[in-house]
């Protein structure tokens, strides 16, 4: 008899699939009563190689959620701006997520909407307006009066702030935004945030991510080595989220987070990719998340814009000092 996983599958030795399973099946074999701590479960073993180990959940599955705040942590700050950047180093996050335009003549620019008008004090297509005159619009004062003069930032600007920042722990998750409802960037779009990050020195501690899967293709056929994600919308569920990632070339899953399952958690981390969930804001939600597998295997993390809240959740589980 095999040993058996917290989802009832035998785990033969021959076909182990990682060292958790591989040291499982061996102290199967043992003829020793123990307690063994395992990531996810406690392993009860009698005496005997035809006894079976029983596997029971534990209260903390979890073994490190990457915190990531999203647009710098969109609650707390006004969102894609210096400011939110500044916050998030502050907080002690493990990932700043941006989102990538690129203006008109041709600068990789740090605002999420195609737009100006929702954030800005601006009118029009980012990619329609000039770097100068993108920089002469207010990009704080909608959130509030304190953030009165934020400027819509570089990705030159945002980078240098975290090389500045001096913790090489923090690490940048930079979506390339294309928008149907406005001008496509540039066909050169992914060369020129590879080529900013890669003059950084930022090459190891970024992931690009894009609900456009060609960018990611394009981004792995410039430079196979940089870590990317393909995200989804829930409005746009897939038949096969494992397919899904790798018809993308993409490392991470990343989709909203009410398509997440245990299921299909389970069947992703089983292929060995991690999954990143957007944009969790609720406590509840989550440690909804953390309970279905979140964090079970290296790489996985959740997008929010309250990456305090997340970060409360974390220490209260354990899971971050």
């Amino acid at each position: 008899m095999f040993a058996r996983n917290a989802s009832g599958q035998e785990m033969n030795p021959g076909k182990a699939k990682n060292k958790y399973e591989m040291k499982m099946t061996s102290f199967a074999r043992s003829r020793h009563r123990h307690l063994l701590a395992y990531p996810g479960m406690v392993l009860i073993a009698w005496v005997s190689t035809a006894s079976a180990i029983i596997a029971v959940p534990s209260l903390a599955q979890a073994l490190s959620v990457d915190v990531h705040a999203h647009r710098g942590g969109a609650a707390l700050a006004p969102e894609n701006t210096l400011a939110a950047v500044r916050n998030a180093l502050a907080l002690d996050v493990d990932f700043i997520e941006l989102d990538l335009h690129v203006s008109r003549d041709g600068t990789v620019v740090v605002i999420h909407d195609a737009t100006l008008e929702r954030t800005t004090t601006g009118r029009g297509f980012v990619r329609e307006t000039a770097l100068a005159d993108l920089q002469r619009l207010d990009a704080g004062r909608w959130f509030h009066a304190r953030f009165a003069g934020e400027r819509v930032p570089t990705l030159r600007e945002v980078l240098e702030a975290v090389k500045v920042h001096g913790d090489d722990r923090v690490r940048l998750n930079l979506e390339t935004k294309y928008d149907a409802r406005g001008p496509a960037p540039p066909s050169n779009f992914e060369e020129l945030v590879l080529e900013q990050v890669r003059a950084a020195g930022l090459s190891g501690r970024t992931i690009i991510q894009s609900f456009h899967y060609p960018s990611i293709v394009r981004v792995k056929a410039l430079d196979s080595s940089i870590t990317t994600a393909a995200l989804r919308s829930p409005l746009n569920p897939p038949l096969d989220p494992v397919a899904d990632v790798r018809a993308a070339r993409a490392d991470i899953y990343s989709p909203g987070f009410r398509l997440v399952t245990r299921e299909v958690v389970e069947a992703l981390h089983r292929a060995g990719i991690p999954v990143v969930p957007w944009t969790v804001n609720e406590p509840a939600d989550m440690e909804r998340l953390l309970t279905v597998g979140i964090g079970a295997l290296r790489g996985d993390g959740i997008i929010t814009d309250h990456p305090d809240r997340l970060i409360q959740v974390l220490r209260a589980r354990g899971l971050r000092r």
